[in-house]
């Protein structure tokens, strides 16, 4: 088709160019795909994750909450500013990203008390909150983590808790990684190493051994697989 004769008529190029990019756009769009479970990088390759298979991603993906993923491993939230997946890095169909030593954190913009300090995170850069904002719903939060709810109540953010830009609660998550043997954990916005013979509650009533044992609420356990991680609740609503 390449070889066809374009010069025999240069009006005809607009034509032909327009016939290309037809029969080509379906393949450059995001296909939702509610099998996938996550984007990851791996030795700089780009995988599709679908429970315990993986496979090399080949066409743009589409994730809710306006996440768009592409086959070079860069993505975008609500048509943002395009971000580059790490080494490691996965990226959940839920919105989080969880990074290789375990911490996890939304992709999509949000508020939280991080170690003590107030941060905004737009299109993935953080800044320090160095004066009250308002958010869409009318609620206030200060440098200092205080909260005047559009009610009137008021509370302070406790670390590891996240609010949507329009106001709105977001669920926070811990996260437990064992990877080398080594256990971490991602417990309110701090990524903590365990000692040996330590054990650590979690704040969804989860007890986390240093070598990989978990010991649910509810009293069963299960022990972490090698480069495994598992979410459990984070820090509840201060409100």
């Amino acid at each position: 088709m390449l070889n066809m004769k374009l010069t025999t008529r240069v009006v005809c190029a607009p034509l032909y160019a327009g016939l290309l990019l037809a029969l080509f756009a379906p393949s450059l769009r995001a296909q939702a795909d509610s099998s996938a479970d996550a984007v990851t990088i791996t030795n700089s390759n780009v995988y599709v994750l679908r429970g315990e298979q993986s496979e090399v991603l080949t066409e743009n993906l589409k994730f809710p909450l306006d996440v768009e993923v592409t086959t070079n491993g860069t993505f975008t939230v609500a048509n943002g500013q395009e971000r580059k997946l790490g080494e490691g890095q996965v990226l959940r169909r839920d919105g989080w990203l969880l990074d290789a030593d375990g911490s996890a954190w939304p992709v999509f913009d949000y508020v939280a008390m991080k170690e003590g300090k107030v941060v905004v995170v737009r299109d993935g850069q953080a800044e320090t909150v160095t004066e009250s904002m308002t958010l869409s719903n009318k609620l206030t939060i200060s440098p200092d983590g205080s909260c005047v709810y559009p009610n009137g109540g008021r509370s302070r953010l406790v670390d590891g808790q996240l609010y949507r830009l329009d106001g709105s609660l977001i669920p926070a998550k811990d996260t437990i990684t064992f990877k080398s043997g080594q256990v971490l954990v991602h417990k309110s916005g701090k990524l903590i190493s365990l000692k040996p013979s330590q054990i650590m509650g979690m704040n969804d009533g989860t007890k986390v051994q240093w070598n990989g044992t978990l010991i649910k609420p509810d009293g069963t356990t299960m022990q972490l697989g090698e480069g495994q991680t598992v979410f459990v609740d984070g820090p509840a609503a201060a409100h």
